[in-house]
This record gives structure tokens, C-alpha cells and sequence, in this order.
């Protein structure tokens, strides 16, 4: 399959559909930016979608944005929702079916968030937080320590009813 990312990928994950079988997945790139694919899609140009993330606000007066990688991907096992962790030391939770962004955290750490899971309940989202050399040597600062952490997620990976 050709990807719909022009960048370099970082990450992938597989997702499943209700019934627990394999339909699809998401890739993340440095260019902060998610693709869902299906691997079976009945509508390819209508059913796959990138949307952007790991960005800064635009400021004025000159609304440039900083663009972060995204550095892993995690489907959550009960809801199918998905998180994504990246290179601005953020994590998003996401409703890939509705297309909506359900949470973004603060700043974790002072460091990107390397990667991400869920245990197999859909209980606990972990996330390490580390140096990924995005900017090289020079960016690695060796008194910044690493850390993982964990937090409860259900009810926040749960996707918003329907309107």
C-alpha cells in the first residue's frame, strides 16, 4: 500500500474492528501528522484520512507553528480509540470513526514522550518520557531524567456519544 504521509514514518499500529479483526491502521511521521488507512476500504479516497497533531498554537504576528513527530501510536483495546505521543512531550487521545480529538495533556516532563501503551483491560494508559534525539547530540541534555508513567484512561478514551 502507498502511504499517505510525504515524510518520513516514525510509527505504526494495527486496529481492529469490533469483532477483533485486523481492518486497518494508523502511521505517524515527523511531519506531525497521523494516516488511518483500511486495508480492505470499500471508499479508499473517502474512508482513509490524515489529520495533524504535535503542533504548537500559531502566534501572531507571524503564525508559524512548530511541528513535532509523532513517536508512537496505541490503539486502545476496548473503545478503538487511539492515543498518539510525540516529540512535544504531549499525548492526544483521538476518535479515529468520528474524526474528533478527544483530550490533550499539558506538557509531560520537559522531554518528548517516546512511546505509549495500553494494558489489555483498556484500564491504564503508560507512556515513557525520554530524549528521541529529534535534535540531535546537542539536544540531549543528560541531567533531564527519564520517566514512566502511567495514568487511568478509560472513561477518557471513551468515545462522545453521537449528537
Amino acid at each position: 500500500m502507498e502511504s499517505l504521509l510525504k515524510y518520513q514514518h516514525r510509527c505504526v499500529s494495527i486496529f481492529t474492528d469490533k469483532s477483533r479483526n485486523p481492518t486497518g491502521f494508523a502511521v505517524g511521521s515527523i511531519e506531525g501528522r497521523v494516516a488511518i488507512m483500511y486495508v480492505e476500504a470499500a471508499n479508499p479516497s473517502a474512508d482513509n484520512f490524515t489529520f495533524k497533531c504535535h503542533r504548537s498554537t500559531p502566534t501572531a504576528p507571524v503564525n508559524t507553528q512548530d511541528i513535532f513527530s509523532v513517536n508512537d501510536i496505541a490503539f486502545h483495546p476496548v473503545h478503538g480509540t487511539l492515543a498518539t505521543v510525540g516529540s512535544d512531550g504531549r499525548y492526544s487521545f483521538w476518535d479515529k470513526d468520528d474524526r474528533t480529538k478527544l483530550k490533550t495533556s499539558d506538557a509531560i516532563n520537559d522531554q518528548p514522550i517516546t512511546c505509549c501503551a495500553f494494558d489489555a483491560r483498556g484500564q491504564l494508559f503508560a507512556y515513557a518520557s525520554s530524549y528521541d534525539w529529534h535534535k540531535g547530540h546537542e539536544g540531549n541534555v543528560q541531567t533531564k531524567k527519564n520517566a514512566i508513567l502511567l495514568r487511568q484512561c478509560f472513561e477518557e478514551m471513551k468515545p462522545k456519544p453521537k449528537k
